[in-house]
């Protein structure tokens, strides 16, 4: 069975609204249901994150959104002078496929980098003026 695909973000979502992100939280004692929680780390011992992007999607004929909740790998809390509700762009997202022991399946995400994206006023901003425009300012 296949575990993990690659996404292309831009070409299956276009952008994405940033909503923030936070500590991935798991069990200390994943078999037991009641121990404590605590921040997830991977092989390694990096902490995990948790990064949530708002997606619209064309489903038939309707637009759907979700959000999706990315998983992030990082020594520090990444994202933090990212404002909410910024258009952004993910690298590296891919999604999994995991069998869950009571009978179905779960899907998940991780990335390896969101970035922020320039959009209308903040963009035409950035770009140099025409001859035209300098001409007539």
């Amino acid at each position: 069975m296949i575990d993990r695909v690659v996404v292309d973000f831009e070409k299956t979502f276009g952008t994405g609204i940033f909503l923030g992100v936070d500590p991935k939280m798991t069990r200390e004692d994943k078999a037991d249901p009641k121990s404590q929680q605590v921040q997830a780390r991977d092989k390694d011992g990096v902490p995990k994150w948790t990064a949530t992007v708002a997606v619209r999607y064309k489903n038939f004929e309707n637009v759907k959104t979700e959000n999706l909740t990315i998983t992030i790998n990082n020594r520090q809390k990444p994202y933090e002078a990212m404002p909410i509700g910024q258009t952004v762009a993910i690298d590296g997202l891919e999604m999994g496929i995991m069998k869950q022991d009571k009978g179905g399946f779960s899907i998940f995400f991780s990335a390896a980098n969101i970035r922020p994206l320039q959009t209308g006023a903040a963009q035409a901003a950035s770009q140099p003026k025409s001859q035209f425009e300098q001409a007539h300012s």
